[in-house]
């Protein structure tokens, strides 16, 4: 049995991707889950106005589709997609500064809000230096379908 070209030159992915591209699986289903909550919050007894239910079923369903976005941009990360690199550097750079944002803004949660915001940091800087580059570099796209 002989090998193509394409088996000898897939390289497997180094470990940091592999903790990057689970910790973006893992943000993608809490974003799902918020998602989720927030469409629920809309039968809180505390929200009367109509409006107000509507703006909080459209935030969740929202961030329901944006988890979804992040789950199959994750998926293509250790199959070397450069797309997939971009756009989650895109993403998860929004969200750091949304959660500087909410930060600044409310210190309520503040231990909570500096891990999301290191685990952030940690993913993009993971998924642009080291051998993680070295592989995207190597992939050529990797273009599968």
């Amino acid at each position: 049995m002989t090998r193509s070209a394409e088996d000898v030159t897939r390289t497997r992915p180094p470990a940091e991707l592999l903790v990057a591209t689970v910790l973006s699986y893992i943000a993608g289903i809490a974003e799902i889950v918020l998602g989720i909550l927030l469409i629920f919050v809309r039968y809180v007894p505390d929200i009367d106005d109509t409006g107000d239910r509507e703006i909080v079923t459209i935030v969740g369903a929202a961030t329901v589709l944006l988890g979804l976005f992040v789950v199959s941009l994750a998926s293509g990360l250790t199959r070397g997609r450069r797309d997939a690199r971009i756009l989650l550097t895109v993403l998860f750079s929004i969200s750091f500064v949304l959660g500087l944002v909410v930060l600044f803004a409310d210190a309520d949660d503040a231990w909570f809000r500096v891990v999301d915001l290191a685990i952030t940091a940690g993913i993009v800087c993971v998924l642009w230096t080291g051998r993680v580059a070295r592989f995207f570099a190597r992939s050529g796209g990797a273009r599968t379908g």
